[in-house]
């Protein structure tokens, strides 16, 4: 059984990821749409995608740690 709920974990950690991704590829398409206005857009939604991007993953790492230790029980 720990073996099944490692995957699903690890499943769920891919999913963050993904949201991390669909996170940063907007928010820099959009940064880059209204860039021409303001540049200080860009640089605000670059480090808004940045940041998103980063807690994703950290999240994910997390998650991924945490099955780890299911199946090492």
């Amino acid at each position: 059984m720990s073996w099944v709920d490692c995957m699903r974990l690890r499943r769920f950690a891919a999913s963050v990821r993904a949201v991390g991704w669909i996170n940063c590829l907007i928010s820099i398409v959009l940064s880059l749409v209204h860039a021409t206005e303001h540049w200080d857009v860009l640089i605000v939604g670059t480090l808004w995608a940045t940041t998103g991007f980063g807690l994703a993953y950290g999240t994910a790492w997390l998650i991924d740690r945490h099955a780890e230790r299911i199946v090492g029980r």
